[in-house]
């Protein structure tokens, strides 16, 4: 395991500069720790042996120095800089190593610490973060190929960073546009990638993954933070969880395929039907609009009146979970009073 094969103790000097502080997780690929230079500058260090089956390390230097490259704007918010990148030797351990920024808690953490999920505004709000995150990726012409609430976290409250949502780990990462911006020729067929519970169809089917899939996973972790759970929670395994994805696609009969959107997005808002059927239209080279995506979230936090902020982790999910009810109730009194005056109200 992880622990076994990296072990960095506290005090440790890295690259002439780096002084490890703490260790801050392991895998079963390598281990995170915290460390610092002699300018007080912050780093996360990330290790794995060289002679790893899987490297990741590789892939993930990649992608953020293309992000960091690219870009310039407030597009690159999302995202850890690459601060250093480097080998080193510790004993019979030979280490890949990154070192970037650091980050806050993950959301993974924090939906479970909020009782599985978020208030409607924290989870459309974080929704809209990753999928602007998601999108930018996607601009610099990667694939991230594993979405999920445990690859996205906060920023750190020490930095006020605490409504940004940074989007992580980009091990299982694929380049989809050549030097010259066109698309790489889909394979033919392409082994599993990402987290069963919040992997795309395509990844079931085994289809190379595009932009659209990516989409498809952040669908459902909006649907996670908004509902609690997806209906494939509890499935036995990765082709239970397969098929029933799959009772939505073309060519299912109308019942079983409304039946599986139904027990989808069941209780969330209509704005979520749409875009669902935007995403399962999409064909692999075409762009999602994410444009359109975002403007139909924001336009139903301001319909339904329902804040943005504060997020639940400053005030609390009961707390915020309670306004949002009362706010609800609020909203279904204005109308009522609406409706029964004979005033049409067609804004919004």
């Amino acid at each position: 395991m992880a622990d076994e094969l990296v072990a960095l103790a506290p005090g440790t000097r890295v690259s002439g500069r780096w002084t490890i502080l703490k260790k801050l997780g392991a895998g079963a690929f390598g281990a995170v720790y915290l460390c610092k230079d002699g300018k007080g500058t912050v780093a996360a260090l990330k290790t794995e042996p060289i002679d790893t089956r899987q490297p990741l390390l590789v892939m993930e230097a990649t992608v953020l120095r293309a992000l960091g490259n690219k870009l310039q704007n407030a597009d690159g918010q999302h995202f850890c800089r690459l601060l250093d990148l480097g080998r080193m030797n510790n004993g019979m351990l030979r280490l890949e190593e990154t070192r970037m920024t650091v980050v806050g808690t993950p959301l993974g953490r924090l939906v479970r610490d909020a009782g599985d999920r978020f208030s409607p505004g924290t989870a459309i709000g974080v929704s809209i973060q990753l999928l602007s995150a998601i999108k930018a990726l996607h601009n610099v012409g990667f694939l991230h190929r594993d979405i999920k609430p445990a690859n996205t976290a906060i920023g750190r409250v020490e930095t006020n960073e605490h409504r940004l949502l940074y989007l992580i780990d980009f091990g299982m990462a694929r380049q989809f546009l050549r030097p010259d911006g066109t698309q790489r020729r889909p394979r033919a067929s392409a082994n599993f990638r990402g987290t069963p519970i919040y992997a795309p169809i395509s990844a079931h089917i085994k289809r190379d993954y595009s932009r659209k899939d990516d989409v498809e996973s952040w669908f459902y972790v909006m649907v996670k933070f908004y509902k609690g759970a997806v209906p494939w929670k509890f499935a036995n395994d990765v082709k239970e969880i397969g098929r029933m994805k799959c009772r939505r696609m073309e060519g299912q009969p109308d019942e079983i395929r409304q039946q599986a959107i139904t027990e989808l997005i069941g209780g969330c808002p209509p704005e979520f039907t749409q875009i669902l059927a935007h995403i399962d239209g999409l064909q692999l080279e075409d762009r999602p609009n994410y444009e359109m995506i975002e403007t139909m979230l924001r336009e139903h936090l301001t319909r339904s009146r329902v804040p943005e902020h504060p997020y639940d982790w400053k005030v609390g999910r009961r707390n915020a979970m309670a306004q949002a009810q009362s706010e609800a109730a609020r909203r279904k009194k204005d109308n009522t009073k609406e409706g029964g005056g004979g005033k049409n109200n067609t804004q919004g």
